[in-house]
């Protein structure tokens, strides 16, 4: 439908061949590479981990403190899963995470992308493989940044986008709605009401 493809444009992986995109009236391609990594965070759906500790897995050679690393554990939601890591954060994770669950990767991924502290941070479908608890706790740790960072969420899973200011809707490339949650519930016949109440149904028929 476009979703990834519009990241992939924000992420200046390449450029758009017509209109314009801008972030905070400025086009990404003046910011200057290192303005723009700093400015712009992100998690992918398949993060991959050093074959390093907890903390270089975050920090990623970047000059960071341990108390700068640990908060953006904490903010992530991460920060107890690595202290009951056998070293804590010293404990090497093995190659490509080899040691965690893949909700437990997107959490050290989220923790790497807000130890940059950025001002727009990309998911890209980052709940897709996690199951409801770790759901849980990205929910509470991007609740805990509104206001703070602006989120762009690519998702299927609509649990994970419920609460977003605003939800815009793909299909074939075009926007076909955009809206809260609550608005897009009233559009008669709505192809995000007709999604909600699918997944539900999934969700019912698994139970």
């Amino acid at each position: 439908s476009g979703k990834s493809t519009l990241l992939s444009l924000l992420l200046r992986f390449y450029e758009a061949p017509a209109g314009s995109l801008f972030m905070d009236g400025v086009a990404p391609s003046e910011m200057g590479d290192e303005a723009f990594r700093r400015a712009v965070g992100l998690v992918p759906q398949d993060p991959f981990l050093l074959a390093a500790n907890a903390r270089e897995n975050i920090a990623m050679g970047r000059p960071m403190d341990a108390a700068t690393i640990e908060a953006a554990a904490r903010a992530a939601g991460a920060h107890e899963l690595i202290e009951r890591l056998p070293q804590g954060y010293d404990t090497p994770l093995g190659e490509g995470g080899a040691r965690l669950a893949v909700g437990e990767k997107q959490l050290i991924a989220l923790a790497r992308a807000l130890a940059g502290a950025p001002r727009i941070l990309l998911l890209d479908e980052a709940t897709s493989h996690i199951d409801s608890e770790t759901e849980g706790r990205v929910q509470r740790a991007l609740t805990a940044l509104r206001g703070q960072v602006t989120v762009l969420a690519v998702a299927h899973r609509l649990s994970t986008i419920r609460e977003a200011d605003e939800i815009v809707v793909f299909h074939h490339g075009r926007i076909v709605e955009r809206g809260t949650h609550a608005q897009l519930m009233d559009v008669p016949d709505g192809r995000y009401q007709r999604l909600v109440q699918l997944q539900q149904l999934e969700s019912d028929e698994a139970a």
